[in-house]
């Protein structure tokens, strides 16, 4: 993402993000949402993201309470995927492929944080 030209990242966005420290994972740049406030998005160099992955999604035993269900057309998604709460990264903005694919709606937005409760609690 470079600085200039693109937008903020905002909480509920969800963006293409190339993931460090995962150099043999063949699913990058992988989607994920946003989940830091706004006031960290504009002042910090890095934001806190919730991965997402579109694979398991066939046997609900693959779902853990940590898990959101998001729907093909959700936040600009291809495919019906899963936001793994559990795997919350902090990512340096330059990490954010442009443009941004879409926003969560405030329901699912509500549903990560209790998943993320569930993953520190």
């Amino acid at each position: 993402m470079s600085k200039q030209n693109s937008p903020l990242p905002r909480r509920g966005d969800v963006w293409k993000v190339n993931f460090p420290n995962r150099p043999k994972d063949p699913h990058l740049p992988r989607p994920a949402v946003v989940i830091s406030n706004d006031n960290l998005n504009e002042f910090a160099d890095a934001v806190l993201v919730i991965p997402v992955t579109d694979e398991g999604l066939l046997t609900k035993r693959n779902l853990l309470p940590t898990h959101v269900v998001l729907e093909r057309g959700v936040g600009g998604l291809t495919k019906d995927s899963r936001a793994m709460c559990e795997q919350i990264v902090s990512v340096e903005k330059s990490r954010l492929i442009d443009p941004v694919l879409g926003t969560v709606p405030s329901t699912l937005m509500t549903a990560l944080v209790a998943a993320l409760r569930k993953a520190v609690e």
